[in-house]
C-alpha cells in the first residue's frame, strides 16, 4: 500500500487521543486516564513532526530531480519548432526559445502585440504575422512567492497552412445555382413571342455567365436550367450585384414586355444541402415578383436586384385552380376563420366578406377575427353588425381559439409575415391553414400552409379574392355591400387606381360594379373629418425633402390615429411635384410605423426591408419596436442612403 505517511498515522494518533478523553470522562480522578490524555497528545504531536518532516525531504528530492534535469529541459524547449517566450505584465519578454527569436528578436512583446492585453491575456487568440497565420496560447506561470511579479507562459501554434487548406476547401466547394425564366408562361402566350430566337439568345447569355465562373450548367426544362459552380466565385458575383440580370431584360421578345430571370443560389457544406437551399431561395424569388437572385447561406438571406415593378400575371390558370381548392377546402371544413395583418384595412377587412361569401356557398360558418378595430374599418365593422347577415361574424382571437376544431380551417389575408399575422398562434392550432396574399413574400412568411396564393403583382388582395369569386361556383352571388367593401380596398390598395394597377385590376373592379359595388359609397368611406385633414397637412408641411426627391417627415406625438394619417400623409407628398418618394413616421402606442410610397423611379419596398418591413415598389410599410422617433429616423436615412449606393443613383 503505497499511501502518504499522514493519512494513515495522524487519524491513528486522532483516534487514541479521543479514547483517551473518553476514559477521563469516565474515570476523571484515574492517574492512568490523566497520562493517557497526556501520551495521546504527545503521539498526535510527534505525528504531525514526522509527517511535516517526510514531506519536505519529498520536496527536497522533486526539486533535486528538476534541478539536476533543468540544461536538458531548456536544451529541450530551446530546440523545439514551437515559438515559447515567457513575458511579465509590462510585456518585457525574460525568455524566448529560437524558434519565437526567429519570428521576432526585440525584447518588448508590447510592439509585437500592441493590442493584446499583458496583465490579462487571452487564453487564445488569432494573429496575422508575416504573412503566416498563428494560434497564441498563453497560460499564467504559478509562483509560490507573494510578492513575485507576474509572468505568462506563451505559444505560438503555426495554423498558416492549415487555414490555407480550410480556405481552399471553401472555395472549391460545389455551389448549386438555379435560373428560371420568370415570366416565360406569359410570353409564350403572346403570338408575338419570337420563341425559339429569344430562349436561344437566353441560353447563349447563360452559358457566356457560366464559362466566366468555370461552372457547368444543364437544362431541365423549356426555361429552367441548374448551374454547378465553385463557391469562391461567389462573392464577385454578389459584389456586380448578378449584372447578369440587366443584361437579360434588354433581349428583344417580340412583345411589350421583358425577359427576365430568377436565381437563386445556394450555399452549404455539402452539395445536397446546396441544391435544398437554392431550390428555398427559388421558391422565395418567385414569391416576390421574380426578376431578382436570391442567395441563401444557412437561415440568410441577401436579394440582388427585384428593382423593377412587378407586372401582372395575364394567365388566370392558377387562380382557377386555387379557387377549385379552396372550394374543396370549405366543403370539407365545418366553420372558417379569416384573419388579416394587425391594424387591418379595407383590403383585409373587403378580402375577408369575400371570402365569407365563398364559405356561405360551400356550406360552412365564417369568422372574422379581429382583435381592435382600426379607424379605417370601423364603419364596416359597424356595418356589419347591424346586417343580420353577418351579426356575431366578428370574434376576437380568444373566442376564435375557443370555437376552433380540428374540422375548421384558418384563412390568413393580406399578410403571409409571421410577425405582423393578427393571431400566429391561432394560425399554428389550426389542422388547414391558406394564405391569400399580394405582397412580396418575406424571409419570415408563415410555413406549413395547406393553400397558398401569392401574387406579387396583384394590386390588392380584394382583386385576388374577387377573382376567387369568378371561379368558386356559378351560384356564387356577392351582395352589394359585400362588392363594395372589396371595390373599397382594389381603391385603397392602388390610390385611386393611379399605382400598381393592371388589366385584371380594372377587370375585377368591373365585376364588382355589375354586381352592385357603390362607387359613391366607397367614396364616403375615404372621407376624413376637418381634424384628420389638418393633422395630415401638418405633417405635410413639416417634410424634410432630401437628395433626389424623398421626403421624410415624422407625426407629432399627440397626433390621434397616427399609422392613418401616417400612410395619407406619404401618399400626399407623393402628389407633390418634384417629390419622388416619400416615407412618414408615427408612433403608434410605442411602436414607430413607417409608411413608405413612391411614383415607380425609386423602390421603398426594398428601402424597408432592410428595417424588417416590406411591400410593394411603390407602396411599402414598416415597424420598428424599442426605438424612439430619432433613432427610427437614423435608421430609414441609412437606408435609404444604402439603397441609394446599391442602386448606383448619384
Amino acid at each position: 500500500m503505497k499511501k502518504r505517511l499522514q493519512t494513515i498515522f495522524i487519524p491513528l494518533c486522532a483516534a487514541l487521543v479521543l479514547q483517551c478523553l473518553v476514559l477521563l470522562i469516565f474515570r476523571p480522578f484515574s492517574w492512568l486516564s490523566v497520562i493517557a490524555v497526556i501520551m495521546g497528545i504527545i503521539g498526535l504531536a510527534a505525528a504531525y513532526f514526522i509527517a511535516s518532516v517526510r514531506t519536505a525531504e519529498i520536496e527536497t528530492e522533486l526539486d533535486d530531480v528538476f534541478r539536476q534535469n533543468t540544461s536538458a529541459a531548456a536544451r529541450i524547449v530551446e530546440s523545439i519548432a514551437l515559438p515559447a517566450l515567457l513575458f511579465d505584465s509590462n510585456g518585457r519578454i525574460i525568455w524566448k526559445n529560437e524558434s519565437f527569436n526567429a519570428i521576432y528578436d526585440g525584447n518588448d512583446l508590447k510592439k509585437l502585440l500592441p493590442s493584446f492585453d499583458m496583465e490579462n491575456p487571452e487564453q487564445a487568440r488569432m494573429y496575422e504575422h508575416g504573412g503566416r497565420s498563428f494560434q497564441i496560447m498563453s497560460m499564467p506561470v504559478k509562483r509560490s512567492h507573494s510578492g513575485a511579479r507576474k509572468l505568462t507562459f506563451q505559444y505560438w501554434i503555426d495554423r498558416t497552412e492549415a487555414l490555407h487548406y480550410s480556405r481552399l476547401y471553401e472555395e472549391q466547394m460545389p455551389t448549386v445555382a438555379l435560373i428560371y425564366v420568370d415570366n416565360y408562361e406569359e410570353l409564350n402566350a403572346d403570338e408575338q413571342f419570337r420563341r425559339s430566337g429569344v430562349m436561344g439568345e437566353i441560353e447563349r447569355r447563360i452559358a457566356e455567365f457560366v464559362v466566366s465562373i468555370d461552372g457547368v450548367y444543364r437544362k431541365y426544362d423549356s426555361a429552367h436550367f441548374m448551374v454547378v459552380f465553385e463557391a469562391k466565385y461567389l462573392p464577385e458575383l454578389e459584389k456586380q450585384r448578378f449584372s447578369m440580370l440587366d443584361g437579360i431584360r434588354e433581349i428583344k421578345t417580340g412583345t411589350e414586355q421583358s425577359v427576365t430571370l430568377s436565381i437563386s443560389v445556394g450555399v452549404a457544406n455539402r452539395i445536397q444541402q446546396s441544391d435544398e437551399s437554392a431550390r428555398q431561395g427559388m421558391e422565395l424569388a418567385l414569391g416576390r415578383g421574380g426578376d431578382q437572385v436570391v442567395v441563401k447561406r444557412g437561415t440568410s438571406y441577401n436579394f440582388y436586384g427585384g428593382k423593377k415593378q412587378v407586372t401582372t400575371k395575364q394567365s388566370r390558370v392558377k387562380m382557377r385552380l386555387f379557387a377549385k381548392a379552396l372550394r374543396q377546402l370549405m366543403e370539407n371544413s365545418d366553420q372558417v376563420f379569416i384573419m388579416g395583418h394587425r391594424n387591418p384595412d379595407m383590403d383585409c377587412l373587403g378580402a375577408a366578406l369575400g371570402l365569407m361569401r365563398c364559405a356561405a356557398v360551400a356550406g360552412c360558418k365564417a369568422y372574422f377575427v379581429l382583435n381592435e378595430n382600426n379607424p379605417m374599418v370601423e364603419d364596416t365593422i359597424r356595418d356589419m353588425g347591424e346586417n343580420s347577415m353577418y351579426r356575431d361574424s366578428v370574434k376576437t382571437v380568444e373566442q376564435a381559439i375557443q370555437l376552433l376544431r380540428t374540422s375548421s380551417a384558418v384563412i390568413v389575408v393580406d399578410t403571409q409575415r409571421a410577425s405582423s399575422v393578427e393571431a400566429p398562434e391561432l394560425y399554428e392550432k389550426a389542422s388547414k391553414t391558406v394564405i391569400i396574399d399580394h405582397h412580396r413574400r418575406p424571409v419570415d412568411a408563415l410555413t406549413g400552409s395547406t393553400l397558398t396564393c401569392f401574387e406579387a403583382g396583384a394590386s390588392s388582395t380584394c382583386e385576388m379574392v374577387t377573382e376567387v369569386l369568378q371561379y368558386f361556383g356559378d351560384k356564387v352571388r356577392p351582395t352589394s355591400f359585400e362588392c363594395g367593401a372589396l371595390l373599397a380596398g382594389i381603391t385603397l390598395d392602388t390610390k385611386k387606381f393611379s399605382f400598381n394597377t393592371g388589366a385584371r385590376t380594372f377587370e375585377a373592379a368591373s365585376y364588382l360594379r355589375r354586381h352592385g359595388a357603390d362607387t359613391s359609397a366607397v367614396k364616403l368611406l375615404f372621407q376624413d373629418d376637418m381634424q384628420t385633414y389638418r393633422n395630415r397637412s401638418k405633417v405635410v408641411e413639416s417634410a424634410l425633402i432630401m437628395d433626389h426627391g424623398i421626403a421624410i417627415s415624422t407625426c407629432p406625438s399627440d397626433t390621434p390615429n397616427p399609422s392613418l394619417i401616417a400612410a395619407q400623409a406619404a401618399d400626399a407628398l407623393v402628389g407633390i411635384k418634384g417629390i419622388q418618394a416619400s416615407f412618414v413616421l408615427a408612433d403608434d402606442n410605442g411602436v414607430i410605423m413607417i409608411s413608405g410610397r413612391s411614383l415607380g423611379d425609386i423602390n421603398v419596398q426594398i428601402i424597408l426591408e432592410k428595417l424588417g418591413g416590406g411591400g410593394h415598389l411603390t407602396v411599402a410599410g414598416a415597424q420598428l419596436r424599442d426605438k424612439d422617433m430619432d433613432g427610427a429616423v437614423a435608421e430609414l436615412t441609412n437606408s435609404i442612403n444604402e439603397y441609394l449606393k446599391e442602386a448606383g443613383i448619384q
